[in-house]
C-alpha cells in the first residue's frame, strides 16, 4: 500500500462505523464555519447601536459579499474533488499538481474580481432598493471588502486542500486566530481609538479583511512547508496546467455557478421585498433572517465537505458502493441534526430577532421571517449534503441546473406573484422561500438514487 494512500482498512469497516467515520470530519468544520459566520455576526452586532439602517445595510452587502465568497466555490470545490481522490488513489502527483494550479489561480483571478466588484457595488446595492441611508453605509464596506477578495480566497482555497486530504483540525486552528483577531480589528476601526478615527459600518470590513490577511499568511507559511501528502514550492506564475485547471473548472464551476445563481436569486428577492409595503422593515427583518439562517447552514456546510471528502477519497479507490454509502449515512445523520436546529429557531425566533434589531416594532416580524427561514433551511440543508456526495463524485452539473430552475423559476416567480399579483405579504413571498429548496432537495437526491454520478470520474 503506498505511503500516501488513507487506510483502506477503514473502508473495510461495518457500515455502523460509518457514522464515525463522517463525524470525524463534520465536526471540526462544523466549528470552522462556526468561526466563519462569526467574522459576519461580529460585524453585525457591532454595528447595532449605529441604527436600523446600518443593520439593513450590513444584511444587504452580506447577500452581495456571498457572490464573491460563491467564485471561490469554482475553485475550492474542485480541489476537495481532485484532492481527495488523488489521495484516495494514492496519487501524490496529483494532489501536489492541485495544489500548485489552486494557489497560482488565487493570485491570477483575484485582481479582475476585485476590480468587478468595486464598480458594481453600487449598482447592485441600488438594484436590491437600498434606501440613501444603507447606501452611505453599504458602499464603502462593500469597496473595502473586494479589496480583500485575495485574502478571502487564499483561506478558502487552502482550507480546501487540507480538508481534500482529510485534514479537516487545520483549518478550523486557523479560522480560530482568525476569528480571535477579528473582534479588537473590528473595534478598532469601528469605533476608533487612539489616532485612528471611527470608521462606522466601513471599519469592519477593514478589520475582517485584516484578520483574512493574516489567515492567508499563516495557510501560505503551512503550505510550503508541506503535507504528507505534498507540499507547495515556489514557482512562476507562467507555465499553467491547464489541463489540471480545467478538471478543477468543470467540477467547481457548476457548483459555484449554482452559488452565484442562488445569490444572485435572493438579491432579486431582496430587492421586490423592498419594493413592497413593508419595504426597510422587511429588509431588515430579512437581513436578520439571512443572518441567523447562517448559523442554521453550519451543519449543512460541514456535512457537505466531509461528503465531498470521503465520496471522493471512495471514488479515488475505485470503492463506488462504498462511496454511495456514505452519501447516504451523511444525509441520514445531517438529517437529525436539522430537525433539532429547526426546532430551536422556532423556539427562540423572537429573542433573536431583538438580540439584531433595537427598533421594537419590526422585532414581531423577523421572528416571523426566522420561523418560516427555519422551514425553508431544513430542505435547504439536506440538499446541499447531496450536493457535497455527488462533487466528490465529479458529478456537478446538475446542481447549476437545478439551482436556475428552482431559484430563477420557483422562487422570483411565486415571489412576483404574490407581491404584485395578490399583494400578500409577508406570508407570500415567505411560502416561496420554502417552496425553493423544498424542491431543489427533490431534484438533487433523485440524481443521487439514480446512480448516474458513477460514470462521472474527475
Amino acid at each position: 500500500m503506498p505511503p500516501d494512500r488513507p487506510d483502506r482498512a477503514s473502508d473495510d469497516a461495518p457500515e455502523s462505523a460509518l457514522f464515525r467515520r463522517i463525524w470525524a470530519l463534520a465536526w471540526p468544520t462544523l466549528l470552522y464555519n462556526v468561526l466563519e459566520l462569526s467574522l459576519g455576526t461580529a460585524d453585525l452586532l457591532m454595528v447595532r447601536g449605529l441604527g436600523h439602517e446600518a443593520t439593513a445595510a450590513i444584511g444587504l452587502t452580506r447577500q452581495i459579499a456571498f457572490l464573491l465568497e460563491a467564485s471561490a466555490l469554482a475553485v475550492a470545490a474542485g480541489v476537495i474533488a481532485l484532492v481527495s481522490q488523488g489521495a484516495g488513489a494514492g496519487d501524490r502527483r496529483q494532489v501536489e499538481g492541485v495544489m500548485h494550479q489552486s494557489t497560482r489561480l488565487v493570485l491570477l483571478l483575484s485582481p479582475p474580481i476585485t476590480l468587478l466588484g468595486y464598480l458594481a457595488s453600487r449598482p447592485l446595492l441600488a438594484a436590491m432598493q437600498a434606501d440613501e441611508a444603507a447606501l452611505t453605509h453599504a458602499v464603502p464596506y462593500l469597496h473595502i471588502y473586494f479589496l480583500g477578495t485575495v485574502f478571502l480566497w487564499g483561506t478558502v482555497i487552502p482550507a480546501a486542500i487540507f480538508r481534500g486530504t482529510g485534514d479537516a483540525k487545520t483549518p478550523l486552528k486557523l479560522a480560530t486566530v482568525v476569528a480571535v483577531l477579528n473582534v479588537p480589528l473590528n473595534y478598532l476601526f469601528i469605533f476608533g481609538a487612539g489616532p485612528w478615527a471611527p470608521m462606522g459600518v466601513a471599519g469592519a470590513a477593514v478589520g475582517t479583511v485584516l484578520a483574512r490577511a493574516i489567515g492567508a499568511g499563516l495557510y501560505l507559511v503551512l503550505l510550503v512547508r508541506g503535507t504528507r501528502h505534498g507540499r507547495v514550492r515556489f514557482r512562476p506564475l507562467l507555465g499553467l496546467d491547464w489541463p489540471l485547471i480545467r478538471r478543477m473548472l468543470r467540477i467547481g464551476m457548476p457548483p459555484a455557478l449554482a452559488g452565484v445563481a442562488r445569490n444572485g436569486a435572493r438579491v432579486v428577492y431582496l430587492g421586490l421585498l423592498g419594493a413592497g409595503a413593508l419595504g426597510g422593515a422587511m429588509h431588515a427583518a430579512a437581513g436578520v433572517g439571512l443572518q441567523v439562517r447562517l448559523v442554521s447552514v453550519l451543519p449543512a456546510l460541514a456535512f457537505q465537505i466531509a461528503a465531498a471528502t470521503l465520496v471522493g477519497q471512495a471514488v479515488g479507490a475505485g470503492r463506488l458502493d462504498r462511496a454511495e454509502a456514505l452519501g447516504r449515512r451523511s444525509v441520514q445523520l445531517l438529517s437529525v441534526i436539522m430537525a433539532g436546529v429547526v426546532a430551536l429557531t422556532f423556539a427562540f425566533a423572537r429573542p433573536l430577532a431583538a438580540l439584531f434589531i433595537a427598533d421594537a416594532e419590526v422585532v414581531p416580524l423577523a421572528a416571523t421571517v426566522l420561523r418560516w427561514f427555519a422551514v425553508a433551511q431544513f430542505f435547504s440543508s439536506v440538499s446541499i449534503c447531496v450536493q457535497g456526495a455527488l462533487t466528490g463524485a465529479g458529478d456537478t452539473k446538475p446542481i447549476l441546473t437545478y439551482t436556475i430552475a428552482t431559484q430563477w423559476g420557483l422562487l422570483l416567480s411565486l415571489t412576483v406573484i404574490a407581491l404584485i399579483g395578490f399583494g400578500w405579504e409577508p406570508e407570500g413571498p415567505l411560502l416561496a422561500w420554502v417552496a425553493a429548496p423544498l424542491a431543489q432537495l427533490v431534484l438533487m437526491r433523485r440524481r443521487f438514487r439514480s446512480g448516474r454520478w458513477r460514470r462521472h470520474r474527475a
